[in-house]
């Protein structure tokens, strides 16, 4: 049996903390969970709100037939694309969805008359889905055309302002 004093002892004795194999578990968790980490890649359009007229603005501005204020309305029915308050195309919605397609070949046929013009006002009620608001954005602003085989882009109306329909 042993003395008390040896029981002491090796009661107190301290035992050192082996971290060998939590060093391990960490080289190992590190570079797996940075590989199957998922980055997300946010993007930001920026829009712009109308400027306000003024007086001298308004004895500068051209005739009605030489001004574009286009306005693009998302609705259940269709897009309807007007200048101001005359219709100039109504886009009948496809099966699938709104056609954008047809969308981008009426903005390209108003860019041609009025190339100076980068503005574009869209309009949509409330309870129209964010994604659908979001491709209507995009085929307003940019235009993808096939020339000699490569596909490029060219800007359509970037400076888009939102808006509610009424």
């Amino acid at each position: 049996m042993l003395s008390p004093s040896r029981r002491r002892a090796r009661r107190h004795e301290s035992t050192d903390l082996d971290l060998t194999p939590m060093m391990n578990l960490m080289v190992v968790l590190a570079p797996f969970l940075l590989i199957t980490a998922v980055f997300t890649r946010l993007s930001v359009l920026e829009i712009y709100l109308p400027p306000p007229a003024s007086a001298e603005l308004m004895s500068n501005m051209p005739s009605p037939e030489e001004q574009l204020l286009l306005t693009i309305s998302i609705t259940e029915k269709g897009l309807v694309v007007a200048n101001g308050t005359k219709i100039i195309s109504l886009i009948q919605p496809t099966p699938m969805g709104h056609d954008l397609q047809g969308l981008t070949g009426v903005l390209q046929q108003i860019k041609a008359r009025f190339p100076a013009v980068d503005n574009a006002i869209i309009l949509s009620k409330p309870d129209i889905p964010y994604d659908q608001l979001v491709q209507v954005m995009d085929a307003s602003r940019v235009a993808f055309v096939t020339v000699d085989g490569k596909k490029t882009s060219y800007s359509l109306f970037p400076n888009i302002s939102l808006g509610e329909v009424q």
